[in-house]
């Protein structure tokens, strides 16, 4: 696995919008590129990050807008601005050749998974699936999850553990935060991968799909799968965790990952832990985890080995050399 160089101060983080652009969230995004200039990183944007719309602008145009950023030396970092829904439709349009001679430490959540786990199955290089995109970071006082984006990128890979509460409105704390444990107590080490679900079962037997030649190459470590749920029922969360298993994307797998529901639905009054439990009765789940679109969110990096351990004295991810 080939991990990008770690940021220094004063590096520069390019930002781009391979997705939605920024304009409906301008004020948000403002205080979040402060955000970032105050923990030791320049900015520099894409012409396309400032737009509105269902996309920023022509697939073309986004992914050479991307690509434009990874042939520019002076940027460290590539940091996708927003998410949305139509990612998927520029991947076609990027030279991998450009990503993987240039390879740079790729960040952003949400509908940006597709193009980020094809990066780290495909071209070998792990990537960040960030707490939020950047219009996120906008808080006067940084949450602790959100601070754990800057320590990651400058190679500070500190262990994470089970937040006492999470939000019930944006970046408000007050709910308290338990991890459910289906099948048993996990204490597993693998190799971390996933992102959003609602995305990634899109990718499933097209020509960026690289799983199964991913699996097998990492396989004596096993594999840490992790998912962010956005909006999908109860019953699309079964088919789809099903529909993995039936691809073949569990072969190797220690344990499972999935965080809460942000829109949570059922149209059979079914719960999400009933279907997961249908779906994979025969490995370890850690359901309501800290990752995804419902804050905090763990730090994710496509690639790389962890420890998850969620017991009733412990709940935490830890990186390993």
């Amino acid at each position: 696995m080939i991990v990008p160089k770690s940021l220094k101060d004063n590096d520069t983080i390019g930002v781009t919008a391979c997705s939605c652009g920024v304009l409906d969230k301008l004020d948000k995004y403002e205080k979040s590129i402060d955000n970032v200039r105050k923990n030791g990183f320049k900015v520099i944007e894409t012409n396309n990050v400032r737009t509105s719309g269902i996309v920023s602008s022509d697939k073309k145009v986004r992914a050479k807008e991307l690509e434009s950023l990874y042939l520019d030396d002076s940027i460290n970092c590539i940091q996708i601005a927003s998410g949305g829904d139509f990612l998927m439709d520029m991947l076609d349009e990027i030279n991998p050749l450009v990503i993987s001679n240039n390879v740079k430490w790729l960040c952003g959540s949400s509908d940006p998974t597709s193009f980020l786990y094809y990066v780290t199955t495909s071209l070998d290089i792990a990537t960040l699936y960030s707490p939020c995109n950047m219009s996120g970071f906008s808080s006067d006082n940084l949450h602790e999850s959100y601070l754990n984006y800057f320590k990651f990128l400058k190679g500070n890979y500190v262990k994470q553990y089970k937040y006492p509460y999470y939000e019930s409105d944006d970046d408000i704390f007050d709910k308290p935060n338990e991890w459910i444990n289906i099948n048993g107590d996990v204490n597993e080490l693998g190799i971390l991968i996933g992102g959003c679900i609602d995305c990634l079962k899109d990718i499933i037997g097209t020509k960026f799909d690289n799983t199964l030649s991913f699996l097998d190459k990492y396989k004596e470590n096993g594999f840490i799968w992790y998912f962010d749920v956005f909006s999908l029922t109860s019953e699309e969360l079964y088919r789809t965790l099903l529909q993995f298993k039936y691809a073949g994307w569990f072969k190797y797998c220690k344990a499972v990952i999935i965080g809460k529901v942000r829109f949570p639905n059922t149209f059979t009054d079914t719960t999400y832990e009933d279907m997961i439990k249908m779906a994979l009765p025969d490995i370890k789940v850690i359901y309501n985890f800290d990752v995804g679109h419902v804050k905090p969110s763990f730090i994710m990096v496509n690639g790389l080995k962890v420890r998850v351990i969620s017991n009733e004295n412990e709940g935490s991810l830890e990186y390993l050399k």
